[in-house]
C-alpha cells in the first residue's frame, strides 16, 4: 500500500512538472483579467511578430528620392537594413515580459539619462505582476541623452533572447546603478559627469562599469572569455533600438523621456494603476 501511494504522489508531481513547463498561461494570483484583443489600430504596430512591415517615419529629400527611383532602389527601412542580423527582431522589438505575439502591448521609452526613469520602471515592474504574459507583453526602448545609456539597453536585448526572463530584474539594477553612481560622483566630486562612455560611469577607479558588473549576476553568468563579444553585441543591439526609440516617439507624439505607451494610447501620467487601467 505504501509503495502505490508514493508511486501516485510521484506520479502526480511529474504531471504538475510537465503543466509547468507546458507554455501555459501562468497567470500570477490575481491577475487582471484582459479582453483577448485590442480595439485600438494604434497597438502593435512595431512589433515584427505581428506585422511584417513597421511604420517607416524616415523623410527623404526630393533629391535622395530622385537618386533612389533612377538606382531602382527603396526608402530604407529598419527591417531592410537590421534583417540580416539573426536577432533583430529582438533589437528592435525586445519584449522583456509576455509572449510576443500577446493581444495587449506596453511600450516603454526610456532615457537613461532621466532620473524619473527609474521610478517609471519601477511602476511597469509592478504592474507586471498583475499580468498573465499571455495576455500582455513589455517591450522597452531606450535614447538617452548620455551615450553609455546605449550600451546598458544592449544588454538588456542580450539578455532577453539569450537569458530568456532575466531582463527586468537587469533594468531595475542598471537604473538604480545609475542615479547611485550619479549620486555618488556628485558626494565625492562634488559633481557628475555625463555617462558617455562605459567608465564614466564609475566612481572608483577599481570599479566595473553597470554592464560588465552584472554579468556574473546573470544564471549562468556571461563566461570571461565571451564578455568582449557580448559587450560589442551590446553597443550595436542598443543603437539598432535607437533607431526604433525615435521611430516610435515620432509616431505616438511623445514629448518627452521617460514615456508609456498602453495599447496605442500614450500615458499622460505613468503609475502601476495607470497602466492597468489603461490595458482594460
Amino acid at each position: 500500500m505504501r509503495g502505490i501511494l508514493m508511486a501516485s504522489l510521484l506520479f502526480a508531481v511529474m504531471l504538475s512538472g510537465c503543466g509547468a513547463a507546458s507554455g501555459g498561461d501562468s497567470r500570477p494570483s490575481g491577475a487582471v483579467n484582459l479582453s483577448g484583443s485590442v480595439q485600438n489600430g494604434n497597438a502593435n504596430q512595431y512589433n515584427p511578430y505581428m506585422h511584417q512591415n513597421t511604420p517607416n517615419l524616415r523623410s527623404n529629400t526630393p533629391d535622395g528620392s530622385a537618386m533612389l527611383n533612377k538606382l531602382g532602389g527603396n526608402v530604407p527601412t529598419i527591417e531592410g537594413e537590421a534583417g540580416h542580423r539573426p536577432q533583430w527582431k529582438n533589437e528592435i522589438y525586445p519584449v522583456v515580459f509576455g509572449n510576443a505575439a500577446a493581444p495587449h502591448e506596453i511600450l516603454v521609452v526610456l532615457d537613461f539619462a532621466a532620473p524619473q526613469s527609474e521610478k517609471v520602471w519601477q511602476a511597469v515592474v509592478e504592474a507586471s505582476r498583475s499580468l498573465s504574459p499571455q495576455q500582455c507583453k513589455i517591450a522597452v526602448f531606450a535614447n538617452s541623452k548620455e551615450y553609455y545609456g546605449t550600451d546598458l539597453m544592449g544588454l538588456a536585448i542580450w539578455i532577453s533572447h539569450s537569458r530568456p526572463g532575466q531582463a527586468m530584474p537587469y533594468m531595475t539594477y542598471a537604473l538604480g546603478q545609475w542615479n547611485k553612481i550619479k549620486a555618488e560622483q556628485k558626494s565625492t566630486r562634488g559633481r557628475a559627469v555625463p555617462f558617455q562612455n562605459e567608465y564614466d560611469a564609475t566612481v572608483k577607479s577599481t570599479d566595473y562599469p553597470i554592464h560588465y558588473s552584472y554579468f556574473s549576476q546573470l544564471r549562468p553568468p556571461v563566461p570571461a572569455s565571451q564578455e568582449l563579444s557580448v559587450a560589442k553585441y551590446c553597443y550595436d543591439a542598443g543603437n539598432v533600438n535607437l533607431y526604433q526609440a525615435e521611430q516610435i516617439s515620432k509616431y505616438y507624439g511623445i514629448k518627452n523621456l521617460p514615456a508609456v505607451i498602453v495599447n496605442g494610447q500614450l500615458l499622460s501620467s505613468v503609475s502601476a494603476g495607470s497602466i492597468l487601467k489603461a490595458l482594460q
